[in-house]
């Protein structure tokens, strides 16, 4: 069977690609901090717990990350007013430290 060159460099590609995709792993690992608070506690002192801890860069979400907004924390309507925004259990947002971005996780 014969394949023209434009064929075979597509076949390459792909198969480049498989090899790339392989070499770097599928599996990765974002770091989080998992932080326990009273179940009253609103985004705002969660905010002030994650400071006190050497976190800076702290943006927290009214809603949890989902297929159609995966990164809620961008976008401003979501992050507005953290004072009035219960807690979550689970992930609220992101934080750095040590030069690396943290998901924010909190647990009661």
């Amino acid at each position: 069977m014969k394949y023209g060159i434009s064929t075979m460099f597509a076949i390459g590609l792909m198969v480049f690609s498989l090899q790339a995709a392989k070499a770097d792993g599928i599996i990765t690992t974002v770091p989080t901090v998992h932080v326990t608070v009273p179940t009253v506690e609103s985004q705002a002192q969660l905010a002030q717990t994650l400071r006190d801890q050497g976190y800076t860069g702290i943006v927290l979400s009214a809603v949890s990350p989902s297929f159609v907004e995966p990164h809620p924390e961008l976008n401003p309507d979501r992050i507005a007013h953290p004072e009035s925004i219960p807690v979550r259990a689970g992930w609220n947002g992101v934080a750095v430290k040590d030069g690396q971005i943290v998901e924010v996780y909190a647990g009661f």
